[in-house]
């Protein structure tokens, strides 16, 4: 009984930390997916603003690569989030034409960024997370629905992944702590129903011992275990049953002389499969 238990115990604390664990990462992993989604829009917002500044100067008929207000209103879009390291706006081509850091005018544009500003169409926004070059981005368009140029807007990815961490860090924490009760709580259980069980087997046995089967019976049949108990001592009586005949049949002299020890072979198998 002591054994068994144990490796009851075992298993529910083994099933608990599955359950916890996988929970846990599925918490993480949606919690990400959903950071870098809210990320993502929450930059297309601001990007979405600029562009509407850029079809306005459009409609004056300013030329794209000549209008001399966006790079004040790039400015003024980079201060209301802190999240945003720089705005830069660039060609269907890769040239960059506008930019709120001045000294990446004589840089290329990355060419992630351009392969998933292609990528993504018309009507998609993109994001590329490539270390210091990690971007959000959307595409421009003209007022009549044409694709003029492309806008990235450039985050620290470094800064979304230490904050992603630390609430990994949380879940973590919070998943051992789950565990750690629902390890216990179990194990608690567990440790009352096999007592339980322990007590009434006992019982049961004192009283089969004494002889006193009706008791036997009569406590097997109380309990959350009842059923189990019952079908125990039915399979016990038969068995004893079975045995009681097999030795009277051994002990009763039928089997004489040369045919003694076939017979007795036989008895003994008799006897073996009646105990299984």
């Amino acid at each position: 009984m002591d054994s068994t238990q144990s490796r009851m115990i075992g298993v529910a604390v083994v099933v608990c930390g599955f359950a916890v664990g996988m929970a846990g990462l599925l918490n993480y992993f949606k919690y990400r997916s959903t950071s870098d989604r809210l990320v993502t829009e929450r930059l297309v917002v601001t990007g979405r603003s600029v562009e509407n500044s850029i079809q306005s100067s459009l409609a004056l008929g300013l030329q794209f690569s000549d209008i001399g207000t966006l790079p004040g209103i790039l400015d003024r879009e980079q201060a209301t989030d802190s999240l945003i390291q720089g705005i830069d706006i660039f060609d269907t081509d890769g040239k960059l034409l506008y930019s709120t850091d001045r000294l990446r005018a004589s840089r290329p544009v990355p060419q992630a960024w351009l392969a998933a500003a292609r990528k993504a169409g018309d009507k998609a926004n993109w994001l590329v997370d490539d270390g210091a070059e990690t971007a959000a981005g959307i595409s421009v368009q003209n007022n009549f629905g044409l694709t003029i140029g492309y806008l990235a807007l450039r985050f620290s990815g470094e800064r979304v992944r230490d904050e992603t961490y630390a609430v990994g860090r949380e879940i973590a924490l919070s998943s051992l702590l789950v565990f750690l009760v629902a390890a216990g709580l179990s194990s608690l259980a567990l440790l009352t129903v096999m007592r339980r069980l322990g007590s009434d087997v006992g019982r049961v046995e004192a009283a089969l011992r004494a002889g006193d089967s009706a008791r036997a019976t009569a406590i097997a049949s109380r309990g959350p275990f009842g059923p189990s108990l019952l079908r125990f001592l039915k399979t016990t009586r038969l068995a004893e049953a079975e045995v009681a005949r097999l030795r009277s049949l051994l002990q009763s002299g039928e089997a004489a002389g040369p045919t003694r020890a076939p017979v007795a072979a036989k008895v003994a198998a008799r006897s073996a499969e009646a105990v299984r």
